[in-house]
């Protein structure tokens, strides 16, 4: 939902911290990206769940579910965060409206995307988002990502194929949508990157979730009425999901960045598949098999590669806002 931005150099906002702060920070963050990838079983519940009350009808049913999901975690930051919006200038909310679109085609597509797929896969495949970006930023900026960035996504990419090609190199529907999510994460964080230095973060987070939970009323009140023949689970995981990831996930990862350098966030964030492909294992919608553990492997390998290793200039590069970051949920 909700992406980290990452700093050049690895400085936290506060300069040198005390390693019990550090950790604490590293604990926060885990506990996010475990949010953010046992919620990936919880969304095709739901999912599942309205898409059988609505006749099989699934983009309704995705629709319908994070309607219910955003307005909930904007009332609960308007109430948590009130400056958020209330200091928003209309620079903010066009910033932020414009992010809002971004993600919400990024989170519709994957949400679809994970009815036809398992949470496991579904969260691998989101986590290809952060070793797209320097490609995207290759095509905007017109500076090559460098050899390791080109090594990392060769690696990730053969790990998704792992993961994702059937006989006659196929890949399924769910998983063609979530990798289509996955291209709409990266445009979401590149451009979360250059505006970042421009809006205040609580206000920046705001504004792109209230205007994707407007654009989600809009293109559901066709099925508004739905929602009171909805089962009970399908409310308690719409308010479960608004908590975790929209509203814990940005405070939380807000708080820890500050005693964080951004690669070392990156890194924790990224095990969001991990925690993804375990919760999708205990619920029964994985199985532990060697296509699962061999392409995960890869595709994490990649990502870690992208993440870690330099690209080109970047020594060169001031201290400031890069135009990239890591997802959320």
């Amino acid at each position: 939902m909700e992406r980290l931005i990452k700093t050049v150099g690895g400085d936290t906002a506060h300069g040198p911290v005390s390693r019990r702060k550090v950790l604490l920070a590293e604990i926060v963050i885990l506990s996010v990206a475990a949010l953010w990838g046992s919620n990936f079983v919880f969304i095709k519940i739901a999912v599942e769940r309205v898409s059988a009350v609505m006749g099989g009808a699934v983009i309704a049913a995705s629709i319908l579910f994070l309607m219910m999901r955003y307005v909930t975690a904007t009332g609960i930051l308007a109430i948590v965060r009130p400056q958020s919006w209330l200091r928003a200038t209309r620079r903010d909310w066009l910033m932020g409206g414009f992010l809002g679109v971004c993600y919400v085609a990024a989170i519709s597509l994957q949400v679809i995307g994970i009815h036809g797929t398992t949470p496991g896969i579904s969260g691998f495949i989101i986590s290809l988002s952060t070793a797209m970006v320097p490609f995207l930023y290759w095509a905007v900026a017109k500076r090559s990502p460098g050899r390791w960035q080109i090594v990392g996504a060769i690696v990730a990419t053969c790990g998704l194929s792992l993961l994702s090609l059937r006989g006659g190199l196929k890949m399924s529907w769910g998983e063609g949508v979530t990798l289509l999510s996955a291209i709409f994460y990266a445009v979401h964080i590149l451009v979360t990157g250059l505006f970042a230095s421009k809006v205040r973060p609580a206000t920046l987070a705001f504004t792109q979730i209230a205007v994707a939970a407007s654009i989600f009323v809009l293109a559901s009140l066709a099925w508004v009425q739905t929602i009171f023949h909805l089962p009970l689970v399908v409310w308690a995981i719409a308010v479960w999901t608004a908590l975790t990831s929209s509203v814990y996930g940005i405070v939380a990862k807000n708080w820890a960045q500050q005693y964080l350098s951004s690669t070392h966030a990156g890194i924790i964030l990224s095990f969001e598949a991990v925690f993804a492909a375990i919760a999708g294992i205990i619920s029964g919608f994985d199985t532990v098999t060697w296509q699962l553990l061999a392409g995960g492997s890869l595709l994490m390998t990649g990502v870690f590669i992208v993440e870690l290793l330099p690209s080109p200039g970047a020594e060169r590069k001031p201290k400031g806002r890069l135009p990239w970051a890591k997802p959320k949920g």
